[in-house]
């Protein structure tokens, strides 16, 4: 058994070449393309609706039921290309050894494992021991992540799964994943004339001091994760006031937290609540407003125990003959699909392995190395042929 390279390389480009940005065109066009692709090999495909519109494709290759189910994640739609690329952001184009395009390694290469996988296990009939199902997911850019919390509410992926998100690691096994929890905060103050300032709260002033003391609060936390670091905060976007001669009535900032253990995304947000609190309060008559934005995601880990994490190191051991390396800075990237499954049922038999780096993902003239596919295929191939 062995995964077709030339056609997953094909396939990877043809993806890239499908605008699936979200926001934006989203994945529709993305999804029937897949459909096509698994229809095309003879494979029934489950269409589960996540929104109007928008849906999660389901396929099942069956195994003897001797093994736990392995479920490989692959969601269909990038983030907006952004400006300044100096290769054509759908071209697919091959250069040096890489892939270039949006999506290419955030992860259309993985998409593309995937599916030319299940094409040589449908026409070798290799015997499997367990079900071998592919999810194709929508909205895994969005903070809501809805393709995957659809997967789970509706029961088609639960705890006793083994679930590998095939996103870009750079062929490292992400073992931890950091968590995240995005918050809102508004300040109202009060809006006046700037020659008249003393009438008036500078709300962007009383911002600048929730900011400062938020980082100084995240700073000083002195925990630090083995394998995740430390909690980190970004103070992503900021906005306030109408015009330069106006002393601005409101201020709004959106802060990125990635949390370890022992916090969570509610006793993050309890913490800095009362410092935005007591920052405002120094201002007399100003207000605040609060929340959180998108999914609450926890941190999480994978068990070395795993029937899926065992299975990865000795397959990435047997094809490359070094040890499968994991940790580090990898699990402070975006949250994926398989994060968030384990967050939502309990499963530390989740986790992420995959071609591509995760520095490059959503950035200016993304690519992934040829040489990554390649031996993400190989270990795909013994994991399945071994499982």
């Amino acid at each position: 058994m062995t995964i077709d390279l030339g056609r997953t390389i094909a396939d990877t480009a043809a993806l890239v070449a499908i605008d699936s940005q979200n926001p934006g065109p989203q994945e529709g066009e993305c999804a029937a393309w897949v459909a096509d692709r698994l229809g095309g090999m003879g494979l029934a495909v489950e269409q589960q609706r996540v929104e109007d519109g928008r849906h999660n494709l389901i396929s099942t290759l069956p195994g003897s039921g001797e093994a736990p189910r392995l479920v490989l994640l692959a969601h269909l739609d990038t983030v907006p290309f952004g400006d300044s690329w100096s290769v054509k952001p759908l071209g697919g184009d091959i250069r040096d050894g890489n892939l270039y395009g949006r999506g290419s390694c955030d992860m259309k290469a993985g998409l593309a494992l995937a599916l030319n996988l299940f094409e040589e296990l449908s026409t070798s009939g290799v015997p499997l021991r367990g079900d071998l199902v592919l999810c194709a997911t929508v909205d895994e850019e969005s903070p809501h992540m809805a393709g995957a919390h659809a997967l789970v509410h509706q029961g088609l992926v639960g705890d006793n799964d083994q679930v590998l998100a095939l996103e870009p690691t750079g062929c490292r096994l992400r073992i931890a994943q950091v968590g995240l929890r995005w918050l809102e905060v508004t300040v109202n103050g009060r809006q006046c004339h700037a020659g008249r300032s003393v009438l008036g709260i500078d709300a962007n002033h009383v911002m600048a001091r929730v900011i400062e003391r938020v980082k100084a609060l995240i700073a000083g936390l002195g925990v630090d994760d083995p394998l995740l670091g430390p909690t980190q905060v970004t103070c992503g976007t900021l906005g306030g006031g109408v015009a330069t001669n106006v002393v601005p009535g409101s201020s709004r900032a959106t802060f990125d937290v990635r949390l370890v253990p022992p916090f969570t995304p509610d006793s993050i947000a309890e913490l800095i609540e009362p410092v935005v609190a007591a920052t405002v309060a120094e201002f007399p008559g100003a207000t605040y407003e609060f929340g959180g934005l998108g999914a609450a995601r926890p941190p999480v880990y994978a068990s070395e125990d795993a029937h899926l994490v065992k299975g990865l190191r000795r397959s990435f051991q047997s094809v490359t003959g070094r040890p499968l390396e994991s940790g580090g800075a990898d699990g402070h990237e975006a949250y994926t699909d398989a994060s968030m499954i384990s967050a939502l049922t309990g499963n530390d038999g989740c986790t992420v392995f995959g071609p591509g780096s995760s520095d490059v993902a959503h950035t200016v003239d993304e690519f992934v190395p040829l040489d990554d596919i390649e031996l993400v295929a190989g270990v795909l191939n013994d994991l399945v042929a071994n499982w």
